[in-house]
């Protein structure tokens, strides 16, 4: 039996003096990375290193389509049809960047969203049709195709989106969108009311995800785990069963597990909440593992975690448990040994073809 488990957020994003995982009993992931081959490679979106695991290696990925096939109320499977990720955003100057945020889940209501996207859809009806399957998880299912590079959002949350403006033959058309939703989204009396209230107001969109899907995909192992629409609508595109993580499930059969808990705290650098769902894995993970690992019940666990400052790879094999002289490695030791993410920018299109940023809020005069 074959199970892997992919983990996002794992590793801290940042390097630091006192160990975010300090303090922490940690000694089932420990034990796991004494016992296996650990490696901690180059940075890669995880998306992308997802995706791969299904056998989707096409570029740019249609990560819009495979999320919307995920979610609760999932279209049938139309060939052809593009979808966009069009997810409110909240943006703000930090001195002279303009910074974006994403919502996390409950900071905008269901009201507020289905009012939001009634006021795009009486604007954008040449483009396509708004839609919202989540108050922060809104889609924009295309009239026509588009040829667009466009960057996922968690590559841009909290960093200056100058760096990451679309690119391609229809570069011009999405960023001239982006700024007309930005005022339809400022002006709209929700986005008032909320400001008004000392809350964030969602007032502008990041698209993204550009594409159709193919089908089938390549599943990866006989069985699915996932609470995230991206993994649970690879495993539907894949015809693979899918169901939300249980660990007595994952020992029965091959399985992928998406354990995705500390992605956002990692991305929104909430120690405290990393931390707590760090020793929640470590509950309910970390510690069984290895306990069934040492008594056999597993032939092959593999551990990819993607982060800011690399993958972490870990693989064990059945026949390694007798290696006694493995000891277990501290998650903490393992941190700090990684490299801090690199400082740069992604490389921007010929200047030629380099679209104007968008517009700041607009500020009533």
């Amino acid at each position: 039996m074959t199970l892997q488990l992919f983990i996002p957020g794992l590793l801290w994003p940042v390097a630091s003096l006192l160990g975010p995982a300090s303090g922490l009993a940690l000694d089932g992931l420990a034990a796991l990375l004494g016992r296996g081959r650990r490696h901690v490679g180059e940075f890669e979106p995880g998306d992308r290193q997802l995706a791969r695991l299904f056998g989707l290696e096409a570029a740019p990925l249609p990560l819009a389509a495979l999320r919307r096939l995920g979610e609760a109320d999932a279209p049938a499977q139309e060939p052809g049809v593009h979808w966009l990720c069009a997810d409110p955003v909240n943006l703000s100057f930090a001195r002279e960047h303009l910074l974006l945020q994403a919502f996390p889940e409950g900071e905008l209501d269901s009201a507020e969203s289905a009012a939001l996207i009634a006021a795009l859809n009486e604007v954008f009806a040449d483009l396509g049709r708004f839609e919202a399957c989540a108050p922060n998880r809104w889609y924009l299912r295309l009239n026509a195709p588009t040829e667009v590079a466009l960057y996922p959002l968690d590559d841009v949350i909290g960093r200056p989106i100058k760096h990451f403006l679309p690119e391609g033959a229809d570069a011009r058309l999405w960023q001239r969108t982006m700024n007309e939703a930005q005022i339809v989204l400022h002006n709209h009396a929700i986005s008032r009311a909320r400001e008004d209230g000392g809350r964030r107001p969602a007032n502008s969109l990041w698209l993204w995800g550009a594409g159709t899907l193919t089908l089938p995909l390549r599943p990866p192992a006989a069985a699915v785990q996932a609470r995230d629409p991206l993994g649970v609508g690879l495993a539907r595109a894949a015809g693979v069963p899918v169901r939300a993580p249980d660990l007595a499930a994952a020992l029965a059969q091959d399985t992928l597990v998406v354990l995705d808990a500390l992605q956002k705290p990692a991305q929104q650098l909430d120690l405290d909440a990393w931390r707590r769902g760090l020793e929640a894995l470590e509950r309910d993970w970390f510690a069984p593992l290895a306990d069934a690992a040492q008594r056999g019940r597993i032939d092959t666990l593999r551990i990819l975690a993607p982060g800011d400052r690399g993958t972490l790879t870990l693989e064990l094999r059945r026949s390694e448990r007798w290696k006694f002289w493995r000891k277990p490695h501290s998650f903490e030791v393992l941190l700090k040994s990684v490299a801090p993410a690199p400082m740069t920018a992604p490389e921007a299109p010929p200047q030629s073809q380099q679209p104007q940023p968008p517009m700041a809020p607009p500020h009533d005069r």
